[in-house]
């Protein structure tokens, strides 16, 4: 196996937030850590754009931290970064009417309970699909938790795991608190997160190598050597370490771009019980936000008490709309709207050309709205999406579990011969598809290396 002079403790593959969060960790506790990225920047699946047209970061990747248990909470806090509580309310638009959505997560959360029962009665997995297409709920419902669950969880129905729901519902934490309420933005950009992170790196024991692609990994007990190539294609010389942390997203790993020697076929086996997600979301900067003005709600909210509070708009549902979910920036008022969905609706869009995609968008928004799509383009400045399926190093937003796939996560969380690593969001069923699951699994990982080569 190749060596060289520069041989560390720890390779660690991929500066996304399990890969800093992890190098934080180890380095700090006397480790030597190389992180190598093949983008030209850290984050990840993170992604922020500070346009200084905008008074807000424009967020085209992750952007929440859902509860107040999130791993992701305390760390912003500790790295005095400003988090905003968003308002709890959630409306849906039906016809140009808006309604508060007071008693869906109630529906969501007898959805899981619901799924929880079939699943004692039939003893296994299932697809969520069968309930969502059986479920003694009105049909305009069922069609709220279909969005619910394409968007939500980026998800197809004939495809996600009724048992890692129930489980979620029966033991794994509050739906309402990480759905319905409880969510929170960094005002400062998700990226400022991961800045603090890599700027909190022991700088004696650590290096980052962007640009910096692996394709090969070779390994063997208490060794590792990975081949890599630049950002332009170029060779570049062979990283050597006594293990390696593998945080590449699922899409990479499934995919199959990154090479093991020797293979890892139980690795394989649990790629195989998860699925990456695929998300369409588009970033929508206007002139002036029409849609705070006192006649836009009250001609759409009718007689709502949010009316009466003053509430502006947060979250808005649009049950059938090419585009059914829609956010503002509150609690910080800007003129800048996001459009989301997930799955089947998002892959056809993502199916498109760039201008077909904001033009879909805007019919979209102007059904939901009640606005005549003209005067949506006039009043349009500007607008910014970013295709993680087509993102070589992403290949798709975030990860579910499959039928039958519940155990998946932990099956690739496991170490190998103490050598490999491995780390990410798609290794905690828990938090499966958040930044937080991210984060916590890399100090998970880096507590397991720690455990191996102090």
């Amino acid at each position: 196996m190749p060596r060289d002079r520069k041989r560390v403790d720890v390779l660690i593959l991929g500066a996304g937030a399990a890969g800093l969060a992890a190098a934080r960790d180890l380095s700090h506790a006397g480790l030597r850590v190389s992180v190598i990225e093949a983008r030209p920047r850290v984050g990840g699946r993170i992604l922020t754009l500070h346009d200084p047209r905008s008074p807000v970061p424009l967020e085209l990747g992750a952007e929440f931290i859902h509860g107040e248990g999130a791993e992701t909470l305390p760390l912003a806090q500790a790295a005095g970064l400003a988090v905003l509580e968003l308002p709890g309310t959630h409306e849906t638009a039906t016809a140009g009417r808006f309604k508060p959505m007071s008693d869906f997560w109630e529906l969501v959360d007898r959805m899981n309970h619901d799924l929880a029962r079939r699943l004692a009665g039939r003893g296994k997995d299932f697809p969520v699909s069968e309930y969502l297409d059986s479920a003694r709920v009105p049909a305009a419902r069922r069609g709220m938790l279909r969005d619910f669950v394409q968007g939500f969880y980026a998800a197809h129905p004939d495809r996600l795991s009724a048992q890692s729901l129930a489980v979620e519902a029966d033991g794994g934490g509050d739906e309402e608190d990480e759905v319905g309420g409880q969510q929170f933005r960094i005002a400062n950009g998700g990226d400022a997160l991961m800045k603090w992170l890599r700027d909190g790196l022991d700088p004696d024991r650590t290096e980052v190598r962007l640009s910096t692609v692996a394709e090969s990994v070779q390994w063997k007990r208490g060794a590792v050597s990975v081949a890599c190539r630049g950002g332009d294609r170029g060779p570049l010389p062979t990283l050597t370490a006594r293990t390696a942390l593998i945080t590449l997203p699922l899409g990479v790993l499934k995919a199959g771009v990154v090479r093991f020697d020797p293979a890892l076929p139980a690795k394989q086996r649990a790629l195989a019980g998860l699925e990456m997600g695929q998300v369409f979301k588009i970033v929508l900067r206007f002139r002036e936000a029409f849609w705070e003005k006192p006649e836009f709600l009250k001609e759409r909210r009718a007689k709502s008490v949010l009316n009466d509070r003053g509430v502006g708009l947060n979250f808005l549902h649009a049950p059938g709309a090419e585009v059914p979910v829609w956010w503002t920036s509150l609690p910080v008022r800007s003129p800048v709207l996001v459009g989301y969905v997930g799955a089947v609706t998002a892959e056809q869009l993502l199916a498109e050309e760039a201008p077909s995609r904001l033009e879909r968008s805007l019919v979209a928004l102007s059904e939901v709205f009640a606005v005549p799509r003209r005067e949506l383009e006039e009043l349009l400045d500007a607008s910014a999406s970013h295709d993680w399926r087509a993102d070589p190093f992403a290949r798709g937003a975030y990860s579910y579990i499959g039928v039958g796939g519940n155990g998946a996560p932990r099956a690739l969380a496991r170490p190998v011969e103490g050598t490999l690593f491995f780390a990410g969001e798609a290794t905690n069923g828990a938090e499966i598809g958040t930044v937080a699951g991210a984060l916590s699994s890399g100090r998970r990982a880096a507590r397991e290396l720690l455990r191996v080569l102090q």
